[in-house]
């Protein structure tokens, strides 16, 4: 749900508040159920989630003769643009992102942003991938273009996109943002599915965000290896101890570990089955998560990667 200040500040106007507020509440098994959701609601031009707090803050403080849903309206028609544009020109797509918005006050003075491309060559759902960085102190944000799959068999569409793509992954990051709130998993803003896109956090990885922290076979006792866990991941003693999360065993006196990517499994199962949610190949590709830093310069390990996030029968 997009608000924004129309009188004043206890005054809110919803832009995609209907859509918003199905997917944040349930779960949708696959896509056709999702789309269904959106055909509810054509007036909101395919958009789910919100603007950035900080762009809503501002907003809020700029004085406008037009209606300021129309303006937000803008904000996302420009905003679709300007990442395709960003494709072939990054220059011109900087360009007209800084000023859309300077025009509607978001940025102010000497405020920023610029466009960088990634690689998303090993991605089988991204097209393109885009980082927003900032000049100033509001967030850095993260672009996840994907791709058309128009092009595969109905069959394989089907079963591509049952739960991965755009709508899925979508409501997802809706549903999980709103219903579980972990310092461990990325925040979404918002989703354009008109226009193949979404928008999250920027989460930076650490130079070593790969590396193993080599796990010994064998530690004296549980919080030895969670003193380990913390150092690499940031997974503190109450986090383990609070949500039950299996790491190892004891046996003779001494605490036998899990591997680290059943140990990252387990963590997220554990979190996200509050919920009956289940990350299914979580165990089996480590890009689905990021190992960055916190303000005090602390590892912590963040799920960036909503697709094959099912619903768990058995739980």
């Amino acid at each position: 749900m997009t608000v924004i200040n129309s009188k004043s500040q206890n005054h809110y106007i919803n832009f995609s508040g209907g859509i918003t507020r199905k997917l944040k509440r349930n779960y949708f098994p696959n896509e056709v159920e999702v789309i269904k959701v959106f055909e509810r609601h054509p007036q909101k031009n395919g958009i789910a989630g919100q603007l950035p707090k900080n762009w809503i803050e501002n907003l809020n403080q700029f004085p406008f003769n037009e209606n300021k849903s129309d303006c937000i309206r803008d904000i996302y028609k420009q905003f679709a643009k300007i990442i395709k544009l960003a494709e072939n020109d990054i220059k011109k797509a900087t360009e007209n992102l800084n000023q859309l918005l300077k025009k509607y006050g978001i940025l102010k003075g000497k405020e920023s942003y610029n466009i960088t491309k990634i690689d998303t060559s090993e991605s089988v759902y991204a097209k393109n991938g885009y980082i927003i960085k900032s000049n100033n102190e509001a967030k850095d944000l993260f672009v996840k273009e994907f791709k058309n799959l128009d092009y595969m068999s109905p069959r394989r569409y089907a079963l591509a996109t049952e739960h991965d793509g755009k709508y899925v992954e979508t409501a997802r990051a809706m549903q999980i943002n709103n219903q579980i709130k972990d310092k461990h998993i990325m925040h979404t803003y918002w989703s354009d599915t008109q226009n193949g896109y979404m928008v999250s956090e920027y989460i930076k990885p650490t130079t070593n965000s790969k590396s193993k922290i080599q796990i010994k076979e064998i530690y004296s006792s549980k919080k030895e290896l969670i003193k380990e866990l913390q150092k690499k991941y940031g997974f503190t003693l109450e986090e383990i101890k609070n949500n039950n999360i299996k790491i190892g065993y004891e046996h003779e006196n001494k605490f036998y570990p899990y591997p680290e990517e059943r140990i990252i499994f387990n963590y997220f199962s554990t979190i996200l089955g509050k919920k009956k949610l289940i990350p299914y190949d979580l165990m089996y590709n480590e890009n689905n998560y990021i190992i960055t830093t916190n303000k005090k310069g602390q590892n912590i390990l963040k799920l960036i990667d909503f697709g094959k996030i099912k619903q768990n029968s058995d739980i």
